[in-house]
């Protein structure tokens, strides 16, 4: 069993190894842990509202731009990656064509992003008081009022990607927990895959 954020992080970090001497953009790199493990092996760039990546993270470019309108060239990617961030952005599919517009053809994308349907919100629903959006989900000293503008399930998440253009698209059910516990089981065993907490999906141009 695993934390959620140390099963992303190792998860992420096996993925990255598929990667060399690629261009790579990082949609909403915030710190750059997750930017910096790309960066390792390739031309890397982290965009960003703000730059609160630390010093220590040195094997990528920061550029500070809005997701929903790149300042990249079309077709100039190899790998657009973005974690935790599409659930904040309004104009979501607006985003998803961006990455599209700046992949390269056969290009691949991968996002992460909670699944609505996740144990804790179907216990909340049960129990007669269901999630509403937007929600706030905290105050950050840095970033201000975090908000998820809304959350997906797996039936959406295909749909909007279909609507881009994308193809081969795979989302990975992923983690599987109780709210009151900060551990649970990376592997979604198939009656637990509705409720998992998080969806990585992978598709490609």
């Amino acid at each position: 069993m695993k934390t959620l954020y140390k099963a992303c992080s190792d998860y992420i970090k096996t993925y990255s190894k598929n990667y060399n001497k690629k261009r790579i953009l990082d949609l909403g790199c915030g710190e750059g842990y997750f930017t910096s493990l790309f960066g390792l092996r390739n031309n890397v760039i982290g965009i960003d509202l703000q730059n609160i990546v630390p010093k220590k993270y040195k094997n990528f470019i920061y550029r500070k731009a809005d997701v929903t309108n790149l300042p990249f060239k079309s077709s100039s990617m190899d790998l657009v990656i973005s974690f935790d961030v599409i659930e904040h952005i309004q104009n979501d599919k607006k985003m998803l064509d961006e990455a599209y517009r700046v992949l390269k053809k056969g290009g691949h994308i991968l996002f992460g992003t909670p699944n609505r349907n996740r144990l804790a919100n179907t216990i909340l629903k049960i129990f007669g008081k269901p999630r509403s959006y937007p929600w706030l989900i905290g105050d950050d000293k840095v970033l201000g009022k975090m908000i998820h503008v809304r959350e997906y399930d797996y039936k959406e998440l295909s749909n909007i990607l279909k609507l881009v253009g994308f193809k081969k698209i795979n989302i990975t059910p992923f983690w599987f927990g109780s709210p009151f516990f900060k551990y649970g089981f990376v592997k979604v065993f198939e009656f637990s895959k509705r409720y998992c907490q998080y969806y990585f999906f992978e598709a490609s141009k």
